[in-house]
């Protein structure tokens, strides 16, 4: 007898020949698949424990949303109206105002969303930018996961120089701020890799992540080329302490990358973070031999659609043609992103069909294929993950299709790409598990996960000072364009303190 039968579903499999099974099914054993085929013959060749009927269901691998921010989910649309220092407000909050507590609440949280999006398994950064001074936020957060049911690839390291950093605790609700040099960032980043890597029966991963892949340049946009002076001694010496601890633990770089960066990062040919063990967001505005040296190299590059995009645009499709692998990630879920993946396709087609002029770039398929098979294979993971396949990890969900907007149910692929949004997700299975189902979440209260996680994100609000960032500027209503008020002023001076 199996554990799982899965039966009448139209079985989108994302396998190398991408097969549609319509009355398909899926036979799931110890957390693996065990056959996938007709309906009529699973039925008939297996007795299971439990059988789910997927009428009117699309059954697909989970979604793998490859980049996101651990902490945000209590920060939502907190200082959107100061946009141009909302990474300097909430960076501050991560390194001086948030408990060690916080990062376990804002983990279930997070987890939670993701779950009920249809992602099974999702990229953490511990912070706006990496916080690894000590080893617990990264710990706590990946408790959080694990209790929830859903893949976690934790993500940590060093932020940017200058160092040595300050960086606080909370300890009996009182604040003790430590100076912190680089190697202890480092150090902390090892023990979290240590501790996490493999863990929750491979359903946890740790990756070495430093903030950006080369220090010395703008660090959140491209940099004209007249700034590109070569690397600095600090530049070479990260890349050379990245790639030994990737080397020691085997494991693998996760990092962020902008217009110059990757130019300037090929000059240290030895340690440069560039290569099939290397996954890159954003990549915007870089140029054009900078993406031919991310696919010479096969380099893995995900991106997320945005406004940033406008002005200077990830080329995603420029990278596809020239045989890069290239995933669509959220960025989720702060300042106003979410973690739902069918938005992030469809806007993700328009950003770059807007910009190229020409309606037929990134056709449905493509865009399903990156967020399943590719984003797996950005992460290293495609072994085992973003198909449907006999002897894969069982991470599947399902998508209801009996709702008026996905009806009527034909063309699948162009029914999910277009019209289906994350609350159509109906099933969750992770490791062969049904960790949800009918969008009941199994394994976790939900109503006790979102009652914690409003109580943490009031005391931190109150603790950090945030509650002047949540006030609409006299602009909000009945204006075409925002502006904030003199007397909002930030004190910028303050912001890095």
């Amino acid at each position: 007898m199996i554990d799982l039968l899965l039966i009448h579903g139209t079985v989108i499999t994302m396998d190398p020949f991408r097969r549609i099974i319509q009355d398909g099914a899926i036979a799931i054993h110890r957390g693996r698949i065990l056959d996938i085929g007709a309906s009529e013959i699973l039925e008939s060749n297996y007795e299971a424990v439990k059988v789910i009927d997927c009428s009117h269901q699309c059954i697909l691998p989970g979604l793998i949303d490859v980049h996101g921010h651990g902490g945000h989910s209590l920060f939502k649309t907190i200082a959107i109206d100061y946009i141009d220092d909302w990474m300097p407000i909430l960076t501050k909050t991560y390194k001086h105002f948030v408990t060690d507590e916080f990062w376990y609440y804002e983990g279930k949280l997070s987890a939670l969303k993701r779950l009920k999006a249809g992602i099974t398994t999702g990229v953490s950064v511990i912070g706006s930018m990496p916080r690894s001074d000590n080893p617990v936020f990264a710990i706590n957060h990946a408790k959080a996961y694990a209790e929830v049911g859903i893949r976690e690839v934790v993500c940590t390291g060093p932020c940017n120089p200058p160092w040595p950093h300050l960086f606080s605790r909370w300890v009996d609700s009182k604040r003790i701020t430590k100076e912190v040099t680089y190697e202890e960032v480092l150090q902390g980043a090892e023990a979290v890799i240590e501790a996490l890597n493999h863990a929750n029966e491979d359903r946890t991963r740790a990756f070495i992540t430093p903030f950006v892949i080369v220090t010395s340049v703008e660090p959140s946009g491209p940099t004209s080329p007249a700034r590109l002076h070569g690397l600095t001694e600090h530049d070479r010496y990260q890349a050379k302490r990245i790639r030994e601890i990737a080397r020691k633990y085997q494991t693998r770089i996760h990092s962020d990358a902008f217009g110059g960066m990757i130019h300037l990062a090929v000059q240290d040919r030895e340690n440069a973070l560039l290569g099939p063990d290397v996954h890159l967001q954003h990549c915007r505005g870089i140029s054009f031999d900078e993406a031919r040296i991310l696919a010479d190299t096969g380099t893995n590059i995900s991106a997320s659609p945005g406004i940033t995009q406008a002005s200077a645009r990830t080329p995603v499709p420029e990278l596809i043609e020239l045989g890069a692998t290239v995933a669509i990630s959220t960025d989720g879920t702060s300042p106003c992103t979410s973690f739902d993946m069918f938005q992030a396709m469809r806007r993700t087609q328009f950003v770059h069909q807007a910009a190229l002029r020409d309606e037929s770039y990134l056709p449905p398929g493509k865009l399903l294929e990156m967020i399943t098979i590719d984003a797996a294979k950005c992460i290293g993971w495609d072994d085992e993950l973003g198909s449907l396949k006999i002897g894969k990890k069982a991470d599947i969900i399902t998508v209801n299709l009996r709702q008026p907007h996905l009806t009527p149910e034909f063309m699948h692929v162009h029914r999910l790409v277009y019209q289906a949004v994350a609350n159509d997700v109906e099933h969750v299975i992770v490791d062969g598990k049904v960790i949800m189902e009918g969008r009941n979440v199994h394994t976790v209260d939900e109503g006790k996960v979102l009652y914690e996680a409003n109580e943490e994100a009031d005391v931190t609000i109150k603790r950090a000072g945030l509650e002047k960032y949540m006030q609409p500027t006299k602009y909000f209503w009945g204006h075409a364009r925002g502006y904030v008020d003199e007397e909002c002023y930030l004190e910028k001076d303050n912001l890095n303190k």
